[in-house]
């Protein structure tokens, strides 16, 4: 037997372990309450209805493999059932515990058997470099391991639908797995199961006794955890609400003392910011480090590569998921995002917090982070610096990042070509630097959309009706009244419907009555349905609270739907509100909602552009051009 054992260990990883050595808490399994009779480390596991589903996949996949993935919210009990499933099937398999995916692909190169994979918490493996796609695990699984995972229900929805999910690189990678849903309320056969088990262990007759929340989530002491948030003294609760805010902008990483230091001044008032920070942390590590209920802290410190040394703090997952729904609509202090973007190493991480500083229209913040990427020999990322630049009218430095680029790369040809493309829309935009407002405003579109305006200008002047319906279209959707307003009454057709349209939904009954009166038939329709807005803003209140539900639910489209409502019922401090919380398509409609209402108004619309260029600074209010170049 020892000689069988040692042949089978030669064969694999001396370093894996096997599953049946591992704690609970080294899988994931969250911290429970205490209590003075609760020796154990984990209170008596309650069964779920889905137990045997979920034990029968996993016994499948003995013999040819299998991807079975968990889905719920936090603290539900996804990663306890899943960690009792593996040790009643296959407790002597060897287990891998990935921290990247480079990590996963490497167990395709090792002869690799009886092994589990562990999954926990999949959103870590998402948007990573190399990424985790569905030929991976269907690599794994051909190979006869037993991948398992769990992912929250919101990560799940975001990844499965909507038009951006199919074209990700995971798409179709959760759809390929054998899936439990893990609800947040257990079913009558199963409380009755705990009711039983509550007899002889206090920690489930407690959190039986617990009225504002589920057994699982009382046993990880989530409500406790909102409380201890609610009641926190001023550092301890901005320590707790910056880590919190860093996940809801996509950052898995801990967070360094010094970083969470620099953050937390953007949660505290002026009188606040006097002590030294060494008060700060102490009052941290009194209020926010202790476990509540002697297990479960809102904030944990994550062991570093060397032994006795920590990578930072991390927020307890309930109370993350639960300031992620609470804070949605406030966007981040600026002292969070320059804290992240500078000193955080994960190249990850940082475009994480590019694309949710560009949803929230924070370009200074985007600059910032693709300034780092950049620098770390990101080419995308050069790419996408200079054109934003370039919308910023900064043409000069722009050129110089993708003269840099093309420098590094004297061979590649999409440097060479982006160079070139932008010295072609410097060129361009030399004859439109003048005083005249028309002029002022052309610049502004052929910088903003890379000359696409003025391409269909010159089209549509020389005959193409096609391109002639296009600009049309176009006009309408970025708010160009004026401009849509002269086409128009030069006899455009889909012009006139347009403006109509747009004129109507910015409540201009005068000029609709006027245009009506002089033969417009689309005017004169679009007077008549102005009629029945009072009961249309009755609809319009609980068709914004229905799309909002949709949208907290990740529903596919929902995000267009409630932007699209709010711009076409002008409520321009509801969709603000969507654009501090990221809303995707909040930020295209916001501004075309200002351009159309503020076209007649000329020092108004350079607001409006100055908004499109160079955006807000983190506490909403409008940034400035003080500082920057231009070409």
């Amino acid at each position: 037997m020892w000689e069988a054992l040692s042949a089978v260990s030669q064969d694999q990883d001396s370093a894996l372990p096997c599953f049946a050595d591992m704690s609970p808490r080294e899988l994931g399994v969250h911290a429970a309450i205490q209590s003075g009779d609760s020796p154990d480390e984990l209170p008596g596991y309650v069964p779920r209805h889905f137990d045997p589903d979920l034990r029968s996949f996993i016994r499948n996949g003995v013999d040819r493999g299998c991807f079975v993935v968990l889905i719920g919210r936090s603290s539900t009990g996804k990663t306890r059932s899943l960690y009792e499933a593996v040790r009643a099937v296959v407790p002597q398999w060897w287990l891998v515990q990935p921290s990247t995916t480079e990590e996963i692909y490497r167990l395709l190169e090792e002869r690799t058997e009886r092994t589990v994979v562990w999954l926990d918490e999949m959103y870590r493996f998402f948007d990573s470099s190399p990424p985790l796609t569905k030929a991976l695990i269907v690599k794994l699984r051909n190979a006869g391991l037993i991948v398992v995972g769990t992912i929250w229900f919101d990560d799940f929805r975001a990844r499965t639908t909507g038009m951006a999910a199919r074209h990700a690189p995971e798409s179709g990678l959760l759809e390929c797995a054998d899936q439990i849903d893990v609800a947040q309320t257990l079913r009558d056969v199963e409380r009755r199961a705990a009711e039983t088990l509550a007899s002889t262990d206090s920690r489930i007759r407690a959190a039986l006794q617990v009225k504002d929340a589920e057994l699982t989530q009382a046993l990880a002491a989530g409500p406790e955890l909102i409380r201890s948030w609610s009641h926190a003294p001023p550092y301890a609760r901005a320590a707790m609400t910056a880590a919190a805010d860093a996940r809801r902008l996509g950052i898995l990483t801990p967070l360094p003392s010094d970083l969470l230091v620099d953050a937390m001044a953007g949660y505290l008032t002026p009188a606040e910011r006097v002590a030294p920070p060494s008060y700060w942390l102490r009052e941290v590590e009194s209020y926010a480090e202790p476990p509540v209920h002697e297990t479960v802290a809102a904030l944990s410190k994550v062991a570093g590569r060397r032994a006795g040394t920590s990578a930072g703090y991390v927020a307890a997952d309930y109370l993350a998921q639960h300031l992620h729904h609470e804070r949605r609509t406030e966007c981040p202090p600026g002292a969070l995002w320059e804290a992240l973007i500078d000193r955080l190493e994960n190249a990850e991480d940082i475009r994480r917090l590019r694309d949710a500083a560009a949803s929230r229209m924070r370009y200074r913040l985007q600059e910032r982070a693709l300034r780092r990427l950049s620098e770390a020999g990101d080419e995308q990322a050069s790419a996408e610096l200079a054109w934003l630049l370039a919308r910023q009218d900064r043409l000069d430095a722009a050129v110089a990042v993708l003269v840099g680029w093309a420098e590094k790369r004297p061979t590649d040809e999409e440097a060479a070509a982006a160079l070139d493309d932008m010295r072609s829309l410097l060129a361009r935009a030399r004859p439109l630097r003048n005083t005249d407002r028309r002029s002022r405003l052309r610049l502004a579109e052929l910088l903003y959309d890379r000359g696409e305006s003025e391409d269909l200008r010159t089209k549509a002047e020389q005959g193409d009706a096609t391109a002639a319906d296009e600009l049309a279209l176009l006009m309408a959707d970025r708010g160009m009244l004026t401009e849509l307003r002269e086409r128009a009454d030069g006899g455009h057709r889909l012009a006139l419907d347009l403006l109509a349209e747009l004129l109507a939904g910015h409540r201009r009954t005068d000029e609709l009555a006027a245009r009506a009166a002089a033969g417009d038939h689309a005017a004169e329709l679009w007077l008549g349905k102005l009629q029945n807005s009072d009961q249309e803003s009755v609809d319009a209140v609980e068709a914004i609270r229905e799309s909002r539900e949709s949208l907290a639910a990740r529903e596919p489209h929902a995000a267009e739907r409630l932007t699209s409502l709010l711009f076409d019922l002008r409520h321009e401090e509801a969709l603000r509100v969507e654009v501090d919380a990221g809303t995707q398509f909040a930020a295209d409609r916001l501004l075309a909602l200002l351009m159309a209402a503020r076209s007649d108004d000329e020092a108004a619309t350079d607001d409006v552009l100055r908004l499109r260029a160079f955006g807000m600074h983190a506490d909403g209010t409008l940034a400035s051009t003080e500082g920057h170049d231009h070409g």
